[in-house]
């Protein structure tokens, strides 16, 4: 066995393990940065839409951002706690609940079509999907709703923002 392959295919080996440990720090340190950005407000998917409206409100009750800890941004749609806790409490009891702009309903797994304004995910897609149907916040084309993973999502976000 050649001596000098042998040590060559070692330390190509030890550079191997560097730059996987590397990629490791660098992968942690995009993801904090990605979370850094979602607690600034910033939209839980790429690209830039434009400036943010000067006056944004909470597309599920109509809060408007002054009166609320912090919005949670997605793509041209927001949520407050107060939102993700109801949210939360429609998909998990399946009854709906009221809110300022009108009740926030359970999305039966029957309509399969119906997305998550946060993710795109559809219906069938996620273990539960709460909207608020005709959205009067006239922020979408369609209902305004929040799946179970965005909502969990949401609420780090908000834990985070105050500690």
């Amino acid at each position: 066995m050649d001596e000098e392959l042998l040590a060559a295919a070692r330390r190509a080996h030890e550079q191997l393990i560097e730059a996987d440990h590397a990629a490791e720090i660098a992968k942690a340190g995009f993801h904090r940065a990605v979370r850094r950005l979602h607690l600034s407000g910033a939209s839980l998917r790429w690209g830039r839409r434009g400036p943010l409206p000067p006056d944004l409100t909470c597309s599920f009750c109509g809060r408007p951002q002054r009166k609320t800890r912090r919005l949670v941004a997605g793509p041209g749609i927001y949520i407050c706690e107060k939102c993700v806790e109801t949210a939360e409490a429609v998909i998990g009891s399946g009854q709906a609940a009221e809110t300022a702009l009108g009740p926030l309903q359970s999305v039966p797994a029957t309509m399969t079509q119906q997305r998550c304004s946060f993710c795109g995910k559809r219906r069938h897609q996620v273990t539960g999907l709460a909207a608020s149907p005709g959205n009067p916040a006239g922020k979408l084309a369609g209902d305004a709703a929040i799946c179970a993973e965005c909502l969990i999502l949401c609420r780090e976000i908000h834990s985070e923002q105050l500690t």
